[in-house]
């Protein structure tokens, strides 16, 4: 008999908390990681030019290396969450220099969309020393909805990755209506 009621009060909980969706409020979310977290390089080939540093991801070789970044997000569901921004952060140990990435949202077998960038990096801009990507979700005619979204860089020699940021809306349960 216990049994019974113990249930009986646990799905009057659950169904508590599930209508509260109703007066949920949305919240900005960010998960912010080294790139050491979230990069690694493409293919074994780059893998003798790619140091792995505290503050970032650097080509210390002699030619191109490129890197992939993922990105994380609380689990996507259909009211939101679904990822709004993704920041990146590079530097330059060889002076001003390009940097070319692609963003690639969705999955293997699924339907894709890819929005390259060239990002410019001035170390010696006293106000912008590093160069700064950054993708928002309106960059992608699907928007980002799967939640998966991942970076390909070209980094030149002397070049580094150093901060990675994802950004998102969900709905806050917890907040007060």
């Amino acid at each position: 008999m216990k049994l019974a009621t113990g249930f009986a009060l646990l799905t009057i909980a659950v169904a508590s908390a599930y209508s509260i969706s109703a007066n949920a409020v949305e919240t900005d979310h960010g998960n912010a990681a080294g790139p050491t977290a979230r990069c690694q390089s493409a293919l074994p080939v780059f893998d003798g030019n790619i140091r792995k540093r505290p503050l970032g991801v650097q080509n210390e070789g002699s030619a191109n290396a490129f890197i992939t970044c993922s990105f994380e997000v609380d689990a996507v569901n259909a009211t939101g969450n679904a990822p709004i921004l993704l920041d990146t952060y590079f530097s330059s140990s060889v002076g001003p220099i390009d940097v070319n990435c692609t963003a690639v949202s969705g999955f293997q077998g699924g339907t894709n969309e890819f929005v390259s960038q060239t990002i410019a990096i001035d170390p010696a801009d006293p106000d912008e020393p590093q160069g700064n990507g950054v993708w928002v979700d309106t960059d992608f005619e699907g928007g980002l909805g799967s939640g998966l979204v991942s970076i390909s860089c070209n980094l030149p020699p002397g070049v580094a990755i150093n901060d990675t940021y994802i950004w998102w809306v969900a709905d806050d349960l917890t907040a007060a209506p």
